[in-house]
């Protein structure tokens, strides 16, 4: 089992659906930007989410264009188009979510806002794009 941890955006407004057994669920396309620079591209997902998980993204207004953090379950699935020809496509099944504030620093300073942009890096990189994985060693 893969687990995926991942920020991007919320496609599509969300729609509360109930599945043949009585379970409330939510789907919804999520693109996220990975690489840098010119290497940048988008790649899209697809998240579901369950019973209660599925009601809190609908009652805490997540909506496209919301820019959350997802974790879950990942799996590549098959699926069938609408042209009746098959598919795959990157999947998680949603273990725990939250917003990603953006917007002006709370302590008042004049400063830059806060917020994810097409070019920043998706995680913590090297200033030549290469993940930094020189660490000094932790204390015993």
């Amino acid at each position: 089992m893969s687990q995926s941890v991942t920020i991007g955006r919320v496609t599509a407004d969300l729609d509360l659906q109930t599945s043949a057994n009585g379970e409330n669920y939510v789907r919804f396309g999520f693109a996220e930007n990975i690489g840098y620079g010119e290497s940048l591209r988008t790649q899209f997902l697809q998240v579901w989410a369950w019973g209660d998980d599925a009601k809190h993204l609908i009652k805490a207004k997540v909506k496209k264009g919301s820019l959350i953090r997802v974790s879950g379950e990942l799996m590549l699935e098959e699926y069938r188009k609408q042209d009746n020809s098959t598919d795959k496509r990157l999947r998680v099944n949603l273990e725990s979510w939250r917003f990603i504030p953006i917007g002006k620093p709370k302590n008042g300073d004049a400063g830059d806002e806060i917020a994810a942009t097409e070019t920043d890096p998706p995680y913590d990189t090297h200033p030549d794009g290469e993940i930094d994985g020189d660490r000094e060693s932790l204390p015993e």
